[in-house]
């Protein structure tokens, strides 16, 4: 079978999650990101947590246009929990995925080639970029 490929690309508002962070209320973070990720965050300056967050998101926001992308123009499959998407780093600061609960399935039933992520921050805004080999 011929490989197909996907993009998907996010940009988010990084005082908005400051904002987030103040409210003692939100279950946003709970819903949105593993128990290891905000641990990651918790062990960071209070300065920047809202940036290692927002990125993550923006992280996770361009993953499901990636992984959607290949259906263009059909009705979206593929659906999963933020909270089963998680990023970490390794040894050389380069980001990564990990894959849990029914997304794991959904990753290792498509077979993908390839998964890359990028992130970024510049001055109020975090970007991600994600590139999907199928």
């Amino acid at each position: 079978m011929k490989s197909s490929y996907s993009i998907g690309i996010d940009m988010v508002y990084i005082p908005e999650f400051e904002s987030y962070l103040k409210d003692s209320g939100t279950v946003f973070f709970d819903r949105t990101f593993t128990n290891w990720e905000k641990n990651a965050a918790n062990s960071k300056p209070l300065g920047q947590r809202a940036p290692f967050y927002s990125g993550r998101y923006a992280a996770k926001e361009a993953f499901l246009k990636a992984i959607d992308g290949r259906w263009l123009h059909a009705k979206p499959s593929i659906k999963f929990e933020y909270s089963e998407l998680e990023i970490r780093n390794d040894d050389f600061g380069r980001p990564y995925f990990r894959f849990y609960g029914s997304l794991l399935q959904t990753v290792s039933d498509l077979q993908l080639g390839a998964v890359k992520l990028s992130i970024t921050h510049v001055n109020e805004y975090a970007a991600s970029q994600v590139f999907i080999q199928f």
